[in-house]
Formats: structure tokens, sequence, C-alpha cells
């Protein structure tokens, strides 16, 4: 007789263990040992928390602290700064999750069980017409290629690039079908003279060339809110808001989730392209005082270096309708345990762009807090 989905997953779960704790006492904690004396940003970076730094720990403190996570959880804190652990005591950084510890049960609980579910999320195209046909708004899809051919969305036909030209906007937002962290996202300005990306007029078969590098989706450019735009007009500014079903209760909960904001000439929020990532106070909608770079684009700062807005007690519009749109979009998927949802604020309410059953831990906890006890109250029964 054949083992059941749930005697398929315990099995399946308690190998990955073994195997994991194995490989990674024989391989990969000596390599993050290595990694670690080799790589001096891993335990001498400048602090983000300047405020406290008569508390702050010696080189050689962080370095004995960072070879204790290894041990511990058999890779090197990425993050260790980011947390401000350099100026935490153990007590305090205890409330925080390792990304390791976290990946791993993220992945049990998303993938193990339910993998066939999660290409609703993982693929955009899929993602869209699920949402549009549970009445949830997204980006309106115009076009989309596979292969080497450009397909309209509306007319279920195979088309020319010139047909890009008929559409009723003058700007199109292409992004990879499933691509991750912005990257391979342009944007067409649709002119008399012809299409023009990044400030240069393409030819169509460059343009198709393009589109077709990779499976795309040609979007129409969203509008966001008016006071979203103040952040920063540049780039489209998502929330990037978390639900969790609780393994006890069988309920969606929202954890401490972010706003996402561009910077520069950016036109998209992330991170990883030099986006900021800011703290929201989860039952009013309003923004945290600090917004966090990346380690390699600055540290922490009050206000935005571009717009000048200041983070502290901004109000994100439709923020209660942006709650109750993302947890009944999750009740519609009761296969996938936890869902890290990218919102835009449109004129008229939410518009989901997408979700991530692979969200990462380390946005919410840099800017909000340590998120050990949600973690170990709606990850684990």
């Amino acid at each position: 007789m054949p083992f059941s989905s749930k005697t398929r997953a315990k099995l399946f779960s308690v190998l990955t263990k073994v195997y994991r704790e194995v490989t990674s006492w024989l391989f990969v904690r000596p390599s993050q040992c290595l990694l670690l004396l080799r790589d001096k940003s891993l335990y001498k970076q400048e602090t983000y928390f300047p405020e406290f730094n008569e508390k702050r720990k010696s080189k050689g403190c962080v370095f004995l602290e960072q070879m204790g996570q290894i041990l511990r959880y058999g890779k090197v804190n990425k993050y260790y700064f980011l947390y401000g652990f350099d100026v935490k005591s153990r007590a305090e950084q205890k409330e925080y999750i390792h990304s390791e510890t976290f990946l791993h049960r993220r992945g049990e609980l998303n993938i193990v069980l339910y993998h066939d579910y999660t290409c609703i999320l993982r693929d955009k195209l899929i993602f869209s017409i699920f949402a549009d046909g549970i009445g949830v708004e997204t980006a309106k899809i115009l076009f989309y290629t596979t292969g080497n051919k450009l397909y309209d969305y509306s007319d279920k036909k195979e088309c020319e690039v010139l047909e890009l030209k008929k559409c009723d906007v003058k700007q199109l937002f292409c992004k990879p079908l499933d691509g991750e962290g912005g990257k391979g996202v342009f944007v067409v300005d649709i002119r008399e003279d012809g299409f023009w990306v990044d400030g240069k007029l393409v030819s169509e078969k460059t343009l198709l060339m393009m589109l077709t590098k990779c499976r795309y989706l040609v979007q129409r450019f969203i509008v966001q809110h008016e006071e979203m735009r103040k952040l920063h007009p540049q780039s489209i500014n998502s929330i990037r808001l978390v639900t969790v079903r609780g393994l006890k209760d069988g309920k969606i909960h929202i954890l401490p989730s972010i706003m996402r904001v561009g910077t520069g000439d950016s036109n998209v929020d992330n991170t990883s392209q030099g986006g900021l990532a800011i703290g929201i106070e989860m039952e009013t909608g309003r923004l945290r005082k600090y917004g966090y770079f990346k380690p390699q684009f600055g540290l922490k700062i009050e206000v935005h270096p571009d717009s000048q807005i200041r983070f502290d007690g901004f109000q994100i519009p439709y923020f209660e309708e942006v709650k109750k749109q993302a947890v009944f979009f999750h009740s519609m998927l009761p296969q996938i345990h936890s869902v890290g949802w990218d919102v835009v604020v449109g004129e008229r309410g939410p518009i989901f762009i997408e979700g991530n059953d692979n969200w990462e831990i380390n946005g919410p906890q840099s800017c909000n807090r340590g998120l050990k006890k949600e973690f170990e109250e709606y990850f684990y029964k």
C-alpha cells in the first residue's frame, strides 16, 4: 500500500534532517569557518545602531559570536549587523530566528507536503489568472511571451510586436514570469517614433529579443496611490505582507511586515537593487522610524534620500483592506502554509503583484523585531 502524503512528508523530513546534519558537520560548517576567516565583512562592519555605540562589541567578540552561529545553526549569520547583534545581548539575540532554521522549516511546510500548489505563486501568469478568478485585483496583463513568440492576453492569440503600439497606455511594465528580486525588469515607453527602453530607441526585433530571453509578462503600468508616490515616484513601492496558517488553530495570521521603497533612478523597490525596507505598525498601517538598506547600499535612515519624506508615522492608505484581502487570498490556498505577498496600493485599493512561498524572514525581523515567538507559535504544533 502506498504511503499517505503525511507519512511521505514525515519520512522525507526525517531523512532530510539526518542528511542535512551529516553533510553540515562534514562539509558545510568547516567551509563556513573558512569563509568567516576570509571575509572580514562578516565580523567587521559599520553599525546600524550608532546610538548604542557604547554597547558595541569588539571585532574579536563579534568573530566569536559568528563562530557560535556556525556551530549552532550550521552557517554564519549574514544578517548579524542588520539585526543589531553587535549591540544586542545574548538574551535579545535569542528573540530572533536564524535564517537557516527558518528556511528549512518554511520549505518543509510549503513545499514538501504540497509542492504542486506552489506553482500558483511561482508562475506569475498562473498567479494572475487565479487571482482574477477569485476576484482579487492584480496588475493587468496585456501580453506574454513563451518560446520566441508574443501573445495577446485578451485576444488569446499570437501577435506581432507592433501590436504593443495599439495599447491605450504609453508605458508598459515588463518582467520575467518566474523572476525574483527585480532582475530582468524593464519599462517600455511607446512614442511616435517607436519603442524606447532605458532612454534608448530600440527596434521591433530588438524588443522581441528582449522579451523572449525567457518567458515574460507585459503589463499595464500600475498607477499607485498618490500618497505612495510621495515616497518615491520613480518606483512602484510595495508592501511585503506575510500571512501564515497556524498549525495549531488552522487560522490565518498576519506577521509583522515591511514597506519597500525605491531610491535614485530605480523603477523597482527591491532591496537587492538598492531599495529601502521599512517596518510597519500592523495595527495602524503607519511606518516605523527607520528605513534599512542592504549593507552594500548603506545602513539606516529616517528620511528618504530623494523625496525627503520622513518615515515615522507615514500612513499607508487602504491598509486594513490590504490585510483583509491578503487573508482572503491565502484562505483560497489551503495547501500553502505561509506566503509573502507583494502588494501595491492603487488609487482604489490594494493590487496584488505576486505571492511568494519562498519569502525570507530577514526583512520583517530587521525592520521590526525578532520573530521567534511567532515562529514557535505558528510553525509547529
